[in-house]
Order: structure tokens, then C-alpha cells, then sequence
């Protein structure tokens, strides 16, 4: 990929916006969110969102922010790029909450989540 796309998606991945990734690699804020239409580009940003995500919870959980919309979008970005343990053979099983495992939260951490704190 190309050098500045693959920062931009980089940057993009671990929270930046895009008027400041931008800025960053060069670009204009158009430019920027042209290469979100090209596959590749968005695939190379999924494989990286992870940092982001875990920036955004860990925020929630601290106290830095008290966005639950954004701490559940971030949590579900996690969940959908894990990756499939191998004795897991059922491509059709749906990946309900039930299979989260919620012993390395405190309990104070997961009021929070469920928005009781």
C-alpha cells in the first residue's frame, strides 16, 4: 500500500480524526475520505482498529469519558475482528454476549458498562 495511505489508515485506527490524519500525511480531508471507499484501505483500517477501540474502553472504565454508545460501538469492533479459537468448527453460530467473559472485570467496572454506576 501506498506509504501516506497506509499511516492515514493507521492513524485512523488508533482514534485520530480525519481532518488531522490528514494534515498528518500531507493530504487534504477529501482525499482522506476518498480512500475509505477503496476496499483495501478499509480493510487495512479494520485489521488496526483495535487500538482505538481499546483506547475508547479504557477511557470509559477510568473515567476519563462517560460515553456508553461509543464504549459498546468499541467493544463490538473488538468482538467482530477477534480472532476464531480453533475448536470453534461453527461458521453459522451466532456470537451472542453469553460467550463474553466478564471475570477480569470488577464489579464497580462492569456497573458502569451496564450503566448502573
Amino acid at each position: 500500500m501506498y506509504p501516506p495511505k497506509e499511516r492515514a489508515a493507521k492513524l485512523l485506527a488508533v482514534g485520530e480524526t480525519l481532518a488531522e490524519t490528514a494534515k498528518i500525511v500531507g493530504k487534504t480531508e477529501q482525499t482522506v475520505k476518498l480512500w475509505l471507499l477503496e476496499p483495501d484501505f478499509c480493510q487495512f483500517l479494520r485489521e488496526n482498529t483495535s487500538g482505538a477501540a481499546l483506547r475508547v474502553i479504557v477511557g470509559y472504565l477510568t473515567g476519563e469519558h462517560q460515553n456508553k454508545d461509543k464504549t459498546m460501538v468499541a467493544l463490538a469492533l473488538l468482538r467482530m475482528n477477534r480472532p476464531v479459537p480453533n475448536g470453534r468448527q461453527s461458521r453459522g453460530k451466532r456470537d451472542d454476549e453469553d460467550e463474553t467473559d466478564l471475570t477480569e472485570f470488577s464489579e464497580d467496572q462492569l456497573k458502569r458498562l451496564e450503566g448502573d454506576a
